[in-house]
């Protein structure tokens, strides 16, 4: 007998995730440093001297 709970297709994504951590480097937190390098390689986020800021994609995505 199947299990259902694995057969079923994920839920859409949506950017909740990604507007969530893009609002924390927004507010100075501090994040996974894997994440950080994921964020600018992406083009959201860039290094400013040691800090990490959003790039206009990223307050772009914010934005919307």
């Amino acid at each position: 007998m199947p299990n259902n709970e694995v057969e079923r297709s994920p839920p859409p994504s949506s950017d909740a995730e990604l507007c969530r951590l893009l609002l924390e480097i927004r507010r100075g937190e501090v994040i996974h440093p894997r994440l950080k390098r994921m964020l600018i390689h992406l083009g959201f986020a860039e290094l400013r001297g040691l800090q990490l800021a959003l790039t206009g994609k990223g307050r772009l995505l914010l934005e919307t």
